[in-house]
């Protein structure tokens, strides 16, 4: 056992290294939405309030505090709170491994499964990000790892230590009390000591259950003290009527982007380790499942043409519109004939996953059993609640991780090195995509800061979604009376383009000025987006040629 965790950590930590030097330098300019944790964090140093933008309806306190602690030893800008959440993502790597061996599997597949998750396209990503993901998925992978090893005398302690690291995940993203319910599900239909009838049998039951309902109190109390007794933001009071919507939706669009959006994401990103199965007895039935699961999703695509083929890739190979910019296509998915051929990957890998659970599911263990139970617990309610987006799967992946981990397979040279080399691959394309996001940013706040020597107000600039956010964000006083003080931001609070526009394509009736370049999807070739201007009232009735200039 000692082995395998040293050669988890070489592995883990020698990604990260490799990682952080194809990345070098780090653009040090947010990512995504994790401009609003950051600016917490930078408030919280400056004037002690914790504060996050009226829109925002993730209030990760948690993470800030981790965060503010950092920032006093490290620095808080992008960059330093960039690098504490790679810290997190190797000890959310580490700890995932040792809950992969504790729940019995092999040690190859223990850490080609760990690969599984390092290499994920969102978490290679969202590990050089401060967002909520890496740190909420270090905090529910602990709570299980701490959940697993609960026997013997120490038994108790670990359960109340799972419970204490359940509500610290709360308190980066309420979707934590899947993981409460998942130990206490688990407990009840896998722990035989808690089904007698006897006194010491209840007295045991209480004991036991004990950690998980005073976690889920303390969570209730916190819910209700943040979105009740405390000034709720203004976007949130105007969004209460979301849950009227559910019924409006088409039942083939649920099941297409729900149920089977989330069933393809994992067959996607778990294929190099799901399609092993094909190697093992069972080989037909992935076939065959695999068929199934490919015509269903070309019939409901067929049903409703707006529905993709695929799910959504956000983060898969630096997407274009990561970026958020002005213009572009607004999915995230492939919409050409290549559609197709990630939709039959998708579709195998998701029938080897079912096949590798089938296999396991009567030898499940308590701990595997609280994953998969938090797991369902959290998809089922992604679904009404429309998270329908890569970054939302990314927490249903430890537990599929776990399944092909324990799962069995041939213990033959060729079939592990097939599980590394296509986890690598992954990996690469995964780095791909962090690589184009991190360059295309570069670019991005260049272009920002010139325009600013050369005297253009920042208000004037929209340099898009995440520096729009970070540079222009104004916190008003709490209350739904300070909407219109945080209105007129282009793409934060408002539609408007700024007299400068950095935009992924061309804008009607908006002179170019310059276009730019940045990498191509899986940091190969080459991709443009332009610096756009809005035209004087003089050339309104003659626009300029929109060809491009290049500089």
């Amino acid at each position: 056992m000692r082995r395998a965790g040293w050669a988890a950590a070489t592995a883990v930590i020698g990604w990260y290294g490799f990682a952080l030097l194809i990345l070098h330098p780090l653009t040090d300019a947010p990512v995504v939405d994790s401009w609003l944790y950051g600016s917490a964090v930078r408030r919280f140093l400056r004037t002690g309030e914790m504060r996050f933008a009226g829109f925002t309806q993730a209030m990760p306190i948690a993470q800030v505090f981790y965060g503010v602690g950092w920032a006093h030893v490290f620095g808080g800008n992008s960059v330093s709170l960039e690098m504490s959440e790679v810290m997190l993502a190797i000890l959310c790597g580490l700890m995932f491994h040792a809950l992969a061996i504790k729940c019995g599997a092999s040690r190859w597949q223990a850490l080609a499964a760990t690969g599984l998750l390092i290499c994920n396209p969102c978490f290679t990503f969202l590990s050089f990000s401060f967002m909520t993901e890496i740190p909420f998925l270090t905090a529910m992978v602990a709570a299980h790892l701490c959940f697993a090893k609960a026997e013997g005398p120490r038994e108790l302690m670990w359960l109340w230590l799972a419970a204490v690291l359940a509500v610290i995940g709360f308190l980066i993203r309420p979707f934590a009390a899947m993981a409460i319910v998942g130990c206490g599900g688990a407990m009840m239909l896998y722990d035989t000591r808690l089904r007698g009838k006897n006194r010491w049998d209840r007295a045991l039951w209480l004991q036991m259950m004990t950690p998980f309902a005073a976690a889920l109190a303390v969570c209730v109390a916190l819910w209700i003290w943040l979105t009740v007794l405390s000034p709720r933001p203004w976007d949130l009071q105007r969004d209460e009527n979301h849950f009227h919507y559910i019924f409006m939706v088409p039942l083939a669009n649920y099941l297409r982007a729900g149920v089977l959006g989330p069933l393809l994401y994992l067959g996607t990103v778990m294929s190099p380790l799901a399609l092993l199965q094909l190697t093992t007895p069972r080989w037909r039935r992935v076939v065959m499942g695999g068929a199934g699961i490919f015509a269903a999703a070309l019939v409901l695509m067929w049903m409703d043409h707006q529905l993709p083929a695929t799910p959504e890739y956000s983060c898969f190979g630096g997407w274009h519109n990561v970026l958020i910019l002005r213009g572009g296509a607004n999915r995230f998915s492939w919409d050409s004939d290549w559609q197709y051929a990630f939709l039959l990957l998708a579709s195998f890998g998701a029938a080897g996953l079912i096949v590798a659970f089938t296999e396991i599911f009567r030898t499940l263990g308590r701990g595997t059993a609280a994953i998969l139970i938090a797991a369902a617990v959290y998809w089922a309610a992604t679904i009404p609640l429309w998270f329908y987006n890569d970054r939302y799967y990314l927490v249903l992946v430890p537990a599929a991780a776990i399944v092909l981990a324990i799962a069995p397979l041939p213990r033959r040279r060729l079939v592990m090195a097939a599980g590394f080399a296509l986890t690598l691959a992954m990996g690469l394309l995964s780095l791909g995509g962090t690589y184009a996001y991190q360059r295309g940013m570069a670019v991005i706040l260049a272009t920002r800061n010139e325009l600013e020597r050369e005297g253009v107000p920042r208000s004037s600039i929209a340099a898009g979604y995440v520096l729009n956010g970070e540079d222009l964000y104004r916190y008003p006083k709490h209350g739904i009376e300070t909407r219109e003080l945080e209105g007129g931001i282009p793409m934060i609070t408002s539609p408007k383009t700024g007299e400068y526009t950095i935009a992924s394509e061309p804008i009607a009736g908006m002179e170019v000025v310059r276009r730019l370049k940045w990498p191509g999807p899986f940091g190969l070739g080459h991709r443009y987006f332009y610096l756009v201007k809005k035209q004087a009232a003089t050339d309104a009735g003659n626009p300029k040629n929109d060809t491009p200039t290049r500089h």
